[in-house]
């Protein structure tokens, strides 16, 4: 007996480190971290509330509350996540695409936004900039970031950067103005008014119309001498509209 239990033993002990060391490793593969952020109006500014965020990938749906914040929610590391926002009277919004890292997407720099326009301003602005909308295509637009900047700062992008896609798409990229020498409210604020800009200004904003849908997502990448900036990436769906706004845009890196 005291031989067998000998042999029993250590076999049992490395059985259990070895089932021990497997959930640890699936553990760290399958781990979750936490997603937060906020929605707020266009113009405005305003706390969106009571709006329904639905993850593309899994349907699960969540709300905001009365500061237009949502979450935290728990969503797996490694793992890509899309948010679309619905409100009555409000355009249906898409977020950019996001890997979740270990660390979560809750702080300023890292969480997800949204700066939602009304329908009515969404149909305006794309008259104003000369847009023909199709709705069999995607519609996105983003901010390229200034370093460190968030949706609480103003103004808030990187000024002379030049805007690319991958893969290719023949469509000009509208860079949006910014007006500055207006008091008020406007000042600083987006400018659609000015065309044929060839570069960000000061604003940051730039869009893309009626791109084609595709499985894979786009990359937008921004381009400035002497700076170098994050990549962006998003989701082409048959007739969605995609705002990228800060943190998660392209951002100019110290």
């Amino acid at each position: 007996m005291p031989i067998n239990a000998k042999k029993v033993i250590p076999n049992a002990l490395l059985a259990a480190a070895c089932l021990s060391s497997s959930l640890d490793v699936f553990a760290a593969n399958n781990g979750t971290a936490p997603v937060s952020g906020f929605a707020r109006s266009f113009i405005l500014g305003t706390p969106l509330s009571d709006a329904t965020i639905t993850i593309l990938e899994t349907g699960e749906k969540i709300k905001t509350d009365k500061q237009g914040h949502f979450g935290p929610i728990q969503y797996p590391v490694g793992k890509s996540i899309t948010l679309v926002f619905e409100k009555f009277g409000y355009k249906t919004t898409q977020s950019g695409t996001v890997i979740v890292p270990p660390a979560g997407l809750t702080g300023p720099y890292d969480n997800i936004t949204f700066q939602i326009p009304s329908i009515e301003t969404y149909y305006l602005l794309a008259g104003i900039v000369g847009a023909k909308i199709d709705e069999n295509s995607c519609h996105v637009t983003s901010t390229i970031i200034a370093y460190h900047k968030t949706l609480d700062d103003i103004p808030q992008g990187e000024a002379g950067a030049k805007v690319t896609l991958t893969p290719y798409v023949n469509e000009t990229p509208f860079y949006f103005d910014i007006f500055k020498n207006v008091p008020g409210p406007l000042k600083d604020k987006t400018n659609p008014f000015t065309k044929g800009l060839t570069e960000t200004s000061e604003d940051g904003g730039v869009a893309f119309f009626n791109l084609p849908p595709r499985d894979e997502p786009y990359t937008i990448s921004a381009v400035k001498s002497g700076v170098v900036f994050t990549e962006a990436q998003f989701l082409c769906r048959k007739g969605a509209f995609i705002n990228i706004s800060p943190p998660r845009g392209p951002m100019a890196l110290k």
